[in-house]
């Protein structure tokens, strides 16, 4: 199950890697691609920008500060899978999702000094990036895991 967290963490981060490559590539900063518009609404859009903040921009040019804040939280995930070993394949994908997903930004921060966004979903406003939906995704899916093992637990503990 160990071998399943490490190769789809690398895997992830690498993807975002490639995307945000193709989209730099391929996209001029500021500039918007269509890519799926309905009734004059679009609905997805691909546009490059550079953010040097965090979520919605915040923390703007605190690229220090946010590179160690995800540098420990990848090391806290790392260190949680090595020394609990959850036996749980959801957990581990889930895990494997944020930390993968904090490493592609990592890279980022790192290499750049600023995260390279470039997904514009309707109705949201902001821009994010393949890494930014595995975080989020693994964040929301290992919540409600956890809320519904809670759930089962306390129903089962409840009944006699």
């Amino acid at each position: 199950m160990m071998i399943l967290f490490f190769v789809l963490t690398a895997l992830l981060a690498g993807v975002d890697q490639l995307t945000k490559y193709f989209a730099a590539d391929n996209l001029t900063l500021g500039s918007s691609v269509k890519l799926i518009s309905l009734g004059g609404k679009d609905i997805l859009k691909f546009s490059l920008f550079h953010n040097t903040g965090a979520a919605f921009s915040s923390f703007e040019g605190q690229t220090i500060m946010l590179s160690g804040f995800t540098f420990l939280l990848i090391g806290a995930i790392v260190f949680y899978v090595l020394k609990f070993k959850p036996d749980s394949k959801a957990v581990m994908i889930c895990m494997a999702l944020i930390a993968g997903g904090g490493i592609g930004n990592l890279i980022d921060r790192i290499r750049l000094g600023y995260v390279t966004d470039y997904i514009i979903l309707w109705p949201f406003s902001f821009v994010f990036n393949f890494a930014d939906i595995c975080v989020v995704f693994g964040a929301i899916i290992l919540l409600l895991y956890y809320l519904l093992c809670e759930i089962r637990e306390s129903g089962k503990n409840g009944r006699k």
